[in-house]
């Protein structure tokens, strides 16, 4: 009889970790919306003798983009745009070369949004300057020049810590003037694990992780600007697990 009970309550230990482990993954998966374009992936290892191991990418510390200067009235209309590649402003080997690498990055994220008419990419016309900028944007018929600053970059690699700051500015071609100004700041913290009492959740660095922050921001400030082109335009709130595991932990 003390046999059975002890089988039984066994069983029971075992079931409840099954349940919970099935809770913590409803919940995730529930929440799972990335932030940006990014994929979440989510592993599961570990039998019933030992804690299951939850593996998760990382994610992107960040604050929402700093608006310092914006149109007061929407656009109405999606116009044509000339992209220039970014100026690094941080001391970097080949700096304008790196500009055109980080720059491309962000320029496809703006492409994959689709809030422009045309976004041309203006190769080998880098580093950014305003006065040059909108002089480009005139000799290709554009109505918007976007252009920028890489102000501080750091490559932590696959298990270190990485952060990127960017600063963006859009130009009125035909008059001159400046309609935005943007910027924003994203960390990637070192992969870490959490332990728990029934299980642990292991981190995973992309294998770019600068990359990714830069793609992130880029999706950011997209979605800052598509309600002045398109008003209809509706940003989704963070979910749930951002919030908690740190996505806007600035």
């Amino acid at each position: 009889m003390q046999q059975q009970c002890v089988r039984h309550g066994n069983l029971w230990h075992i079931l409840r970790r099954i349940a919970f482990v099935m809770l913590v993954l409803a919940m995730i998966s529930a929440c799972a919306k990335a932030p940006d374009d990014s994929r979440r992936i989510y592993r599961v290892r570990g039998d019933f003798r030992t804690p299951f191991q939850i593996e998760i990418n990382n994610f992107v510390h960040r604050q929402p983009p700093a608006v310092y200067m914006a149109p007061t009235k929407e656009l109405g209309h999606r116009p044509r745009a000339l992209f220039i590649p970014f100026r690094t402003v941080q001391q970097i080997a080949d700096p304008v070369s790196f500009g055109e690498m980080l720059s491309r990055q962000f320029w496809q994220v703006w492409l994959s949004l689709n809030p422009f008419h045309s976004l041309e990419y203006a190769s080998g016309k880098g580093p950014y300057s305003p006065a040059r900028a909108i002089a480009l944007g005139k000799a290709y018929g554009a109505e918007l020049v976007v252009g920028g600053y890489i102000n501080e970059y750091v490559d932590g690699g696959n298990s270190g810590t990485s952060s990127v700051s960017l600063s963006v500015e859009i130009y009125d071609v035909r008059s001159g003037s400046q309609v935005w100004s943007l910027a924003q700041a994203g960390l990637m913290e070192a992969r870490q694990v959490h332990d728990f009492f029934l299980f642990s959740i292991h981190e995973r660095n992309p294998g770019d992780p600068a990359g990714y922050i830069v793609r992130a921001i880029a999706w950011d400030m997209g979605h800052v600007l598509l309600p002045w082109i398109d008003p209809d335009a509706v940003q989704s709130s963070p979910s749930l697990k951002d919030k908690i595991f740190g996505s806007q932990a600035f």
